[in-house]
């Protein structure tokens, strides 16, 4: 007998899973095998349900017989060992349910569990405990729901961290001390606030201004005082207040706080900050210049928006509210300057500021908080003694018309000329009263009302007038409204007003706007609230902004878009962030018998042609007849790769569901469900993650940055997916694929022929047990809810 003919005695009756091969035979077929397995478990666990545990009982005789009839190699004594297993392995699992732990056909070890129930014995025990988890992990070669769900985790912490650490290096929100900045520049004066430092570190310094772009020539210098620690006093709050009266026209003067002079002239500039401004022309005088202007950064944004606005090179910069998102309802006023020295920290920001002329005027989040009026009189008051402090302004409109005494308690409301330009700047925050179902509210005192009309009626004596207001002009009529909207009496009071004054005389008011958080443009058709025809009464509108925020409604309107009223507007996404501003060129000949013209142009990202999102020129009357009929633009809630990322990956995360529904079959929903799930959950987890790490530095989160990490994860997740099943399929059906869960499914049907195909494959395993003399092969009890519910 040769070697291949020698056989193995090692018959045992301890367990029907031993399946024995004649050497002589063909090879085993393991399809067979698993199917007689299924079939012997399946029929021990419906006798220990019906409370059958040994051939004495009755009921144990019938059930065997039923099922033998379809498998006549099954023997009594196969199902009596399996129920003793069972026994065992109860015992040993302290009475654990006889269900709980029992995998599905195959050894399916990416299904759950079929029962809730712990083990009270591993539950008591850490390193029981251990061993389970260990073991959940090893399954099916790593590739199971629980390292599924691990691997999901993984990409939601993920991006937790890169959302910390974006919005880290996108703002800053440690206070910074050294900065100066120039404002309320005539064409023979300017005011200067500079920021002391924050320590006595015994170092001095002085704030220098000169002519000369070099600040240490001693003779150039027109004003050089001391700002050392020791140099403030505690009214100034470490900041000085200066003013130079004798500048010259159409000359560009630069400042700086520097140490002092080692080497004779030259000074070193503390961190580099030299700022610089232009003087305009005399008043009356033509010239040309450009406005920059925007609105709604979030606190300390270190866009390089701030830069290509600069590289323009601006004459005057219009901050038209919410220059920081700090929502300050204090009565400290240091914390309000230490609101203005974060944004100051961005050195993109600091450099626009302290090299243009600088003129600004709150919103809402750099008033009090989001929507406040001015009921709040005592934070109100200590917000105005930080813009009095901190801000470089032009004479206030309360001052001049005596209606106030003290400028740090006095509303904002601000008026300049530049050439033959005049600008009126609105405070529209710290003097309103909301509207309610009772009172129509108030946008702004009678004191600042009279003030404006009395500025509108001089439009005759400039090329143009332009108005800046921080609440949106074209809002609907709504009580409560944070826009002119909420102030429907106002409103139409003050566009009946403009309507018979400048639209009945030189028809050049030209009005900038911001809050909503766009680059939008209305040629007048949309402004006109008067109620009249007999004069033009529509203005143009332009809204700008936002520099570093999200669109109008933000989050918000994911789902829904919102109508704007505006003939060109909505460029801007509600959900992402957006980076924006506007120019205004002033092109006004010296010939003053020749119309000047205005050119507008908005921006996006950038500076360039190639950034520019809108372009208009008004020349001469630039008024025109308003109309009730108002035209409306829509807004969308995500740039075009965002919305595609973000709907790649939300679809990715229902394909494993339909993976294992199309390979292992539909009677596996609960599986296919599970996994469904989990994507789904961790879509919106890592989402939150994004949001929470963002807040972690009180800003927002980015879209873009939200959806390329979900699109990695939903794919490496399908393609993990993937490999589990092809790893499942190959171990367990000898790499047929998937023949086995075909079948299976099969038998679930009413397809009677199939389901005695079945019977037959699992009857010629019974067959093999009877064989002598054969090898032993050990495999593992492999139970089939599927069989069971057949059975």
């Amino acid at each position: 007998m040769d070697a291949a003919s020698v056989v193995s005695e090692t018959y045992t009756e301890e367990s029907d899973t031993a399946v024995y091969i004649d050497s002589k035979q063909a090879a085993w077929d393991p399809e067979k095998e698993l199917l007689q397995s299924a079939v012997v478990g399946s029929i021990a666990k419906q006798c220990i349900r019906q409370g059958v545990f040994s051939r004495d009982d009755t009921r144990f005789q019938s059930i065997i017989e039923r099922y033998g009839s379809k498998c006549p190699g099954l023997r009594a004594d196969m199902v009596e060992r399996r129920i003793e297993e069972f026994a065992k392995r109860s015992s040993n699992n302290n009475n654990v349910s006889l269900s709980a732990g029992l995998n599905s056909l195959g050894g399916d070890v990416m299904a759950l569990p079929l029962s809730n129930e712990q083990d009270d014995a591993e539950e008591q025990s850490p390193s029981g405990c251990r061993s389970c988890f260990k073991s959940k992990c090893k399954e099916n070669g790593g590739f199971n729901l629980l390292t599924y769900t691990f691997l999901l985790l993984f990409f939601a912490i993920l991006m937790f961290i890169i959302s910390i650490i974006s919005t880290h290096m996108d703002y800053n929100r440690a206070p910074y001390r050294n900065w100066a900045l120039a404002g309320g520049v005539t064409s023979t004066s300017a005011e200067f606030r500079v920021r002391g430092p924050l320590s006595d570190d015994n170092l001095r310094r002085e704030f220098v201004v000169s002519p000369n772009s070099n600040l240490g020539i001693k003779k150039d210098q027109i004003l050089n005082v001391p700002v050392s620690y020791t140099d403030f006093s505690n009214e100034e709050h470490f900041v000085k207040k200066l003013r130079l009266d004798s500048l010259e026209p159409l000359t560009t003067y630069y400042y700086a706080i520097t140490w002092p002079q080692v080497v004779p002239n030259s000074v070193t500039v503390v961190d580099d900050n030299i700022g610089s401004f232009k003087t305009p022309a005399p008043e009356g005088s033509r010239m040309n210049f450009t406005v920059a202007l925007g609105s709604c950064s979030l606190t300390g944004s270190r866009s390089q928006i701030f830069q290509s606005i600069l590289e323009l090179e601006p004459q005057l910069f219009i901050n038209l509210g919410d220059f920081h998102y700090e929502d300050l309802v204090t009565l400290d006023v240091n914390e309000r300057l230490e609101a203005y020295d974060k944004v100051m920290g961005s050195s993109s920001q600091r450099s626009l500021y302290m090299r243009t002329i600088f003129s600004y005027i709150w919103d809402d989040h750099d008033w009090l908080a989001n929507n406040d009026d001015g009921s709040n009189i005592d934070a109100g008051n200590v917000a105005k003694q930080g813009y009095s402090l901190g801000i470089p302004h032009y004479n206030l409109g309360p001052i001049e018309t005596q209606t106030s005494t003290d400028e740090g308690t006095a509303a904002k409301y601000q008026a300049f000329t530049i050439g033959t330009v005049r600008f009126i700047i609105l405070d529209l925050r710290s003097e309103s009263r909301k509207s309610t179902a009772s009172y129509g509210g108030k946008v702004y005192s009678d004191e600042q009302k009279e003030w404006l009309f009395s500025e509108l009626s001089q439009a005759d004596n400039y090329d143009y007038v332009v108005l800046a207001s921080s609440r949106p002009w074209t809002s609907p009529d709504k009580i409560g409204s944070d826009g002119w909207g909420g102030f429907v009496s106002d409103r139409d009071e003050l566009s009946s007003f403009i309507a018979s004054t400048i639209g009945a005389g030189p028809k050049n008011l030209f009005v900038i706007s911001g809050d909503n958080h766009m680059v939008a443009f209305d040629d007048g058709s949309s402004t006109d609230y008067s109620s009249q025809s007999e004069f033009p009464g529509g203005f143009p509108l332009l809204h700008s902004g936002p520099l570093s925020n999200y669109g109008p409604g933000g989050a918000k309107n994911i789902f829904k878009s919102r109508e704007h009223r505006f003939t060109e507007g909505c460029m801007a996404v509600s959900s992402e962030l957006n980076y924006q501003f506007s120019t205004i060129e002033f092109d006004l000949p010296q010939d003053t018998a020749e119309s000047g013209c205005l050119r507008i142009k908005g921006y996006k990202e950038g500076s360039s042609s190639d950034n520019i999102i809108f372009e208009k020129e008004l020349c001469g009357e630039i008024m025109r007849d308003g109309s009730a009929e108002q035209d409306t633009c829509k807004m969308k809630s995500f740039t075009a790769p965002t919305a595609a990322m973000l709907l790649v990956a939300l679809i990715l995360t229902m394909v494993p569901g339909m993976l294992i529904l199309y390979f292992l079959g539909r009677n596996r929903w609960v599986l296919a469900l599970s996994y469904f799930g989990i994507g789904i959950l961790f879509y919106g987890i890592t989402i939150a993650a994004s949001v929470v790490g963002a807040l972690c530095f009180g800003e927002r989160a980015k879209a873009l940055d939200v959806s390329a990490v979900l699109l990695c994860q939903t794919a490496i997740g399908l393609a993990f997916v993937y490999i589990a099943i092809r790893r499942y399929c190959s171990s367990q059906y000898g790499k047929k694929d998937i023949a086995v869960p075909e079948k299976i499914a099969a038998v679930s049907g009413e397809d009677d022929s199939a389901k005695e195909s079945v019977f037959a494959l699992a009857n010629d395993g019974f067959k093999n047990l009877e064989e002598k003399k054969q090898t032993e092969i050990e495999v593992q009890p492999n139970e089939s809810e599927e069989i069971e519910v057949i059975l």
